[in-house]
């Protein structure tokens, strides 16, 4: 496997992952779709279904200068960002996946929570990399970064999306 390519993060059209994933595997792309079971019930029927783990995401195997054409496929909307980066996740991640769904293992999928006393680290803007304390927990967070040469903090009212966990 080439070094340089990674597994990037796309959202798809709603409801359109497994044709995404077709149209992908159609023009020679690595993707990922990790897939799940789950039962759904309506009045007259219980029904066991396979629906996406991650509703909306496809991860695709790529170098960076072939988003550009990923971005032409009908079904891919766009490429998720974290800042002004790509979101790309690790090839370890995949394969924890990828055993998850060989084994059929029963998940609830659960938003990563910033949480009050969390070491977080800054990922866009100006202060892009910095680390620091969340220091309250509501919809928009407070994060203290430490100035330890005089022993004091600054408090920033930072939103989640440009946080995350350290």
């Amino acid at each position: 496997m080439d070094d340089k390519r990674k597994w990037y993060v796309f959202y798809c059209k709603s409801r359109a992952e497994k044709k995404a994933d077709e149209e992908l595997k159609l023009r020679e792309y690595e993707a990922y779709l990790p897939l799940m079971h789950q039962n759904r019930v309506w009045s007259d029927r219980i029904k066991k279904v396979i629906i996406p783990m991650f509703s909306g995401y496809i991860f695709v195997l790529c170098r960076d200068f072939e988003i550009i054409n990923i971005l032409q496929l009908s079904q891919i909307v766009a490429p998720v960002k974290i800042g002004s980066e790509f979101a790309t996740i690790r090839k370890e991640e995949i394969e924890i996946l990828r055993k998850i769904e060989e084994h059929g293992l029963k998940v609830t999928i659960v938003p990563l929570e910033i949480c009050k006393g969390n070491s977080v680290e800054i990922i866009a803007g100006v202060l892009r990399g910095q680390k620091g304390v969340c220091i309250e927990d509501s919809n928009n967070n407070y994060v203290s970064i430490a100035i330890e040469g005089i022993n004091q903090s600054v408090k920033l009212k930072i939103g989640k999306e440009y946080l995350r966990n350290y």
